[in-house]
């Protein structure tokens, strides 16, 4: 995917703003037929139904647009697809494209029926109050969606910011704070990482490239023990199962990171049993920790069969190495989702 697919979403104008620029439309294609040469008996009537015709026009392919621009929720990619359920719930989302259908569609109806009934008006005031008629009716059809229309605009702020995530093998790096995740990413990729927006995170999310592999960290999300979590940010945290191929997780087997390693073995053992996608084990600072310590982690994650290397990130110490092994496991994971 080449970009965020809600980046495209216009912005949805409320009943009101779209009344006034239909009307305003209406108004100066009624002032280009009052300038025409034709008998004033039939001006009136000419003027009135073209009005109508912009008036309806204008709404309909206005609502129509809002569809159109909106990318069908089922044929996203499964991760987007998530985002929309967390951040708006697929139902009702679904339900408010629909109600734009119908009020378009209406819309659209309505102005041909009164664009011909104003075209057999005896009089211009039988032909000006059925214009003020259709108006009255167009207001109450964009009052009836009003609900659906201001759901929309906010979901559409929530949804435009979220991340684009290329079609890449995708590495998702986890582990407390401070266990040398954001240095271990600058190190891996050699540049300068994006920080993108991304639910119940006020950090958002480091992006980084390492050739053709994408690797993110995720900062408030995979950082603490998730049962203190409520269904909705695991519902946020759980999306990254469709986006991710590999988890690698750190651990700081100095401890200098202010957790103890029974701390990180433990929020391991909760990102484990949630996420569906394999994990490789860095244990870090290795040079600053004891001999015991780095053993007591390495026994911990053989009692796991869990698969480790252990490095420093800041020393660059076995960096080469950790590279291919992520590289490998998440490449075959990727081909995998993908056969």
């Amino acid at each position: 995917m080449k970009e965020n697919p809600f980046k495209k979403m216009p912005t949805i104008l409320m009943p009101n703003e779209l009344m006034e620029k239909a009307l305003r439309r209406g108004e100066k294609v009624a002032e280009e037929f009052r300038k025409k040469e034709v008998p004033r008996y039939l001006k009136a009537k000419i003027v009135e139904e073209n009005k109508v015709r912009t008036i309806a026009s204008v709404i309909s392919d206005n609502l129509q647009k809002y569809i159109d621009k909106t990318p069908p929720v089922r044929k996203l990619p499964k991760f987007y697809q998530e985002m929309v359920e967390v951040l708006a719930g697929i139902d009702e989302f679904k339900k408010c494209m629909g109600a734009f259908k119908w009020a378009s569609d209406l819309v659209r109806k309505l102005g041909n029926e009164y664009a011909k009934k104003i075209r057999k008006a005896r009089t211009p005031q039988e032909a000006a109050k059925l214009r003020k008629e259709f108006v009255g009716r167009v207001k109450s059809i964009l009052k009836q969606i009003h609900p659906e229309m201001a759901f929309i605009a906010v979901a559409r702020e929530k949804l435009k910011e979220l991340p684009t995530f290329k079609e890449l093998p995708t590495i998702v790096i986890a582990g407390y704070p401070n266990v040398g995740k954001s240095t271990l990413l600058k190190k891996l990729t050699g540049a300068d990482v994006e920080i993108n927006s991304y639910p119940f995170t006020t950090k958002g999310i480091n992006v980084g490239y390492l050739e053709e592999f994408q690797i993110i960290d995720t900062p408030g999300l995979l950082d603490r023990p998730l049962h203190e979590r409520n269904d909705i940010e695991l519902q946020a945290i759980l999306a990254l199962n469709y986006l991710a191929n590999l988890i690698l997780f750190i651990i700081d087997a100095s401890e200098y990171c202010g957790f103890p390693i029974e701390s990180q073995i433990k929020l391991l053992d909760e990102i484990r049993e949630l996420f569906k996608i394999p994990i490789f084990v860095a244990i870090n600072k290795v040079d600053l920790a004891d001999e015991e310590a780095v053993k007591k982690v390495e026994e911990e994650l053989r009692k796991r069969s869990l698969d480790y290397i252990k490095i420093s990130a800041d020393k660059e110490l076995n960096l080469e190495e950790l590279k291919k092994e992520i590289k490998r496991r998440a490449f075959e994971e990727f081909k995998k989702a993908h056969m």
